[in-house]
């Protein structure tokens, strides 16, 4: 019987609902990512690879409905998007 190929977790569908606190902050602090398959560290921080490469597909819908007064995190580290 042939091995069936896994999905690989780690590239599981994490949407922008996963990814604004961590726009915004850095962190992930209700565990979002955890849930869609995404490694963070010990602080809720995910890879930063990960992190832009998600501010590159997110960023622009994350600003256009981002109302907060501070500049989100993601926008300073990785400029626009």
């Amino acid at each position: 019987m042939p091995v069936r190929k896994r999905k690989n977790k780690r590239h599981a569908t994490a949407g922008l609902d996963a990814w604004e606190c961590v726009f915004s902050s850095e962190f992930d602090f209700f565990g979002e990512l955890a849930d869609a398959g995404v490694e963070t560290d010990a602080h809720g921080r995910p890879e930063l690879e990960e992190a832009r490469a998600a501010w590159q597909r997110f960023g622009a819908e994350f600003m256009a409905q981002f109302t907060d007064s501070h500049v989100p995190w993601a926008l300073q580290r990785f400029g626009p998007p």
